[in-house]
């Protein structure tokens, strides 16, 4: 998948998934605070796009996939020096990006920023690499206006090297800070602040789905009639689900849906 195809794809779940976040951080709450229920779902959603990729694009579902179609190289000539579609090992790659996709007459998407890819081998086998980027990140549809820094700095590593149908781990940090506005109704606005700490999540290398691991996390934020801040971790329980826990209490969530049962 292109870049520009998976800025598309940015662009779609922001309309899905990111309005219904920000609607939720507006609605009223028992009081000037969201409840810990309330943030437990957005929580959900938003580390499950950051790790699948409607965000900023990096989909780590794929694996050893995952820096395809970020990157390539040329000479000044024009000739191909390499390409992310077949790292090398012990291959580093530091790519600028700027890029904008227009959806229609009145919505689009643009990344800016750096990715940064260093792979990985064991013995002549690639099994892993590390990825640090900073990226800025602006939506606009005629509902509403976006903008996030996303920054990352994380190491993926196959679980068993000499299977590149292996499940893999992921760990290190990510985190997004986003204002956000509403250009119809009250024309409301707010902020969303999340920040993760990744203790070697297992992902399953057939679907896009975390079977087990943990991350703690922080959140903060604001919006018209309400208002959060919160601590707390998330263990993952396989079939897109996790247990949130803030507060010492604790909430089941389903990963894909932000529902909390």
């Amino acid at each position: 998948m292109n870049f520009k195809t998976r800025l598309s794809l940015i662009l779609l779940a922001c309309i899905a998934v990111i309005y219904t976040a920000c609607k939720k951080s507006s609605i009223d709450a028992s009081g000037p605070a969201l409840t810990p229920t309330e943030v437990s779902s957005q929580v959900a959603l938003d580390i499950s796009q950051n790790l699948f990729g409607s965000y900023s694009g990096i989909d780590f579902g794929g694996g050893l996939n995952t820096p395809s179609g970020f990157a390539v190289k040329h000479h000044t000539n024009g000739r191909l020096l390499y390409s992310l579609s077949n790292p090398l090992c012990g291959l580093v790659v530091d790519t600028t990006l700027n890029e904008t996709v227009n959806v229609g007459a009145d919505s689009s998407v643009s990344v800016s920023g750096t990715i940064k890819f260093s792979f990985n081998c064991t013995g002549d086998n690639l099994t892993g690499f590390n990825t640090t980027d900073n990226l800025a990140i602006k939506v606009s549809t005629p509902a509403l206006a976006l903008s996030s820094n996303i920054l990352e700095n994380l190491t993926l590593q196959l679980l068993n090297p000499s299977d590149d149908n292996s499940g893999f781990s992921l760990k290190g940090t990510l985190s997004s800070i986003s204002t956000y506005s509403f250009k119809t109704g009250t024309k409301k606005s707010g902020t969303r602040n999340f920040s993760y700490t990744l203790n070697s999540l297992i992902f399953d290398a057939n679907s896009d789905d975390v079977v087990s691991g943990s991350a703690s996390f922080i959140t903060k934020g604001s919006g018209p009639k309400g208002t959060w801040a919160y601590s707390g971790t998330i263990t993952f329980l396989g079939n897109h689900k996790a247990t949130i826990t803030i507060n010492g209490k604790s909430y089941n969530v389903n990963l894909q849906t932000g529902v909390v049962s």
